[in-house]
């Protein structure tokens, strides 16, 4: 079975609802394990969400904890189940993978997003032309897998319109994102003239964290903190220089908090920043 590094909330949501189920039989692991004829290992990450399980795996188990397929929570499971089994688009895409991909699959799933970016316009805002900038320094020289991540990067973009609980997006930008001429002068006028527009919506807030702020507790650059329905923990994402880092634990959460927390104080008000970078557009 594929495993996911680290699980997502589907997997994760789908495991502690069989596990609830088992502990209403009063069964242990090992014990769940003996009636299946599998590794306790096995129940142990399926409850986790460490992996997917197949369909058949969970009418195995529904019928072990005696859960009629037909009952509403038995068809819940198994839709949920289906779902977990359907290949994401970014999985079809081959300039995607590891911790990048597994990412999107976070975001496709998340409520709400707060970002922090000290240098470049978070991914959710940038405009193809500038998107395709970022994209061509160092990691790529390929045109085709270019363009690839170009066309990822909109698509990934589609969470902020959907129909169902469209993302909510907090982005906090420094000063600095709004001066770096990414793809040359006209691309970044741009560029900041589809965040003013974006800006509008009811979803998405923006805004700047201009120098005279001075030195801040995000001095060693930008991460996302991702939020999810229900009871959900929340998800951590920095990219370093030497890799992408997933940050879990409630400690680590509530640093990233804290730091996100302190940023939006410094920074201008949504208004403000959103006036801030139609005046930055008009003097590029």
């Amino acid at each position: 079975m594929a495993r996911f590094t680290p699980p997502t909330p589907r997997s994760r949501r789908l495991g502690r609802e069989l596990r609830k189920l088992r502990e209403a039989k009063n069964w242990t692991m090992d014990e769940a394990a003996k009636h299946l004829g599998c590794s306790t290992s096995r129940i142990s990450r399926i409850e986790s969400g460490e992996i997917k399980p197949r369909t058949g795996d969970v009418i195995e188990l529904l019928m072990a904890y005696e859960v009629p397929l037909e009952s509403e929570p038995g068809k819940s499971l198994l839709v949920l189940a289906r779902e977990l089994r359907q290949s994401g688009w970014w999985q079809r895409l081959g300039a995607l993978t590891g911790r990048y991909a597994t990412f999107i699959a976070y975001e496709a799933e998340a409520v709400e997003l707060r970002n922090f970016e000290p240098t470049l316009v978070p991914g959710l805002l940038q405009t193809p032309d500038y998107a395709r900038a970022v994209n061509s320094v160092g990691r790529e020289t390929d045109a085709e897998a270019i363009e690839q991540r170009v066309q990822a990067r909109l698509t990934r973009q589609e969470v902020l319109a959907r129909k169902a609980s469209p993302l909510r997006l907090h982005a906090i930008v420094s000063e600095a994102t709004l001066m770096f001429e990414v793809g040359g002068p006209e691309v970044l006028r741009a560029q900041l003239d589809h965040i003013v527009n974006l800006a509008r919506r009811p979803n998405i807030t923006v805004q700047v964290l201009r120098f005279a702020a001075g030195a801040t507790l995000a001095d060693r650059g930008g991460f996302a903190i991702l939020s999810f329905e229900r009871d959900e923990p929340p998800l951590g994402y920095v990219e370093t220089p030497a890799g992408e880092l997933f940050l879990e634990s409630p400690r680590e959460i509530g640093r990233l908090t804290a730091v996100f927390d302190h940023l939006k104080t410094l920074a201008m008000s949504p208004a403000e920043s959103v006036k801030f970078i139609r005046e930055r557009a008009s003097g590029t």
